[in-house]
């Protein structure tokens, strides 16, 4: 013999139960679904940034090994609109003399400065080096 159920005996979920459920599920969906924008955003805007830092570290890099420290603002001191594998990204460089030559001058070096430009990015990148007579 088989035992009987009560009539009163719950069979499965109420209406109420699955809307409370479903409710909590699309809440917590949204919400993931807004941190998702946020974060590739962020991301974007950090692939931006560090490639903008590369490529101003990059330029410093090569004033640095420069040896001719006379000629560093003919050979750097430029804009560059176009940068080859870098779409949409302009590097500026300035150099400025500080001093003279001795003996009149008791000081005598440059100040190198990269601004980077590029897509995503809010204001420029800038580094900037000191680079005194050899």
């Amino acid at each position: 013999m088989r035992p009987s159920l009560p009539a009163h005996s719950p069979r499965g979920l109420s209406l109420i139960e699955i809307m409370i459920a479903m409710v909590i599920l699309t809440v917590v969906l949204l919400g993931m679904g807004r941190y998702m924008v946020d974060f590739s955003r962020t991301v974007r805007k950090s692939e931006s940034r560090t490639v903008a830092v590369n490529l101003a570290a990059q330029r410093l890099s090569e004033i640095r090994a420069s040896p001719n420290y006379s000629g560093l603002e003919t050979n750097f001191a430029t804009t560059e609109t176009s940068i080859a594998g870098f779409l949409g990204y302009t590097r500026s460089t300035t150099i400025t003399h500080v001093g003279g030559p001795r003996p009149t001058y008791t000081n005598d070096y440059k100040v190198a400065t990269v601004a980077v430009t590029g897509p995503g990015l809010t204001a420029p990148i800038r580094k900037t080096i000191v680079v005194a007579v050899p």
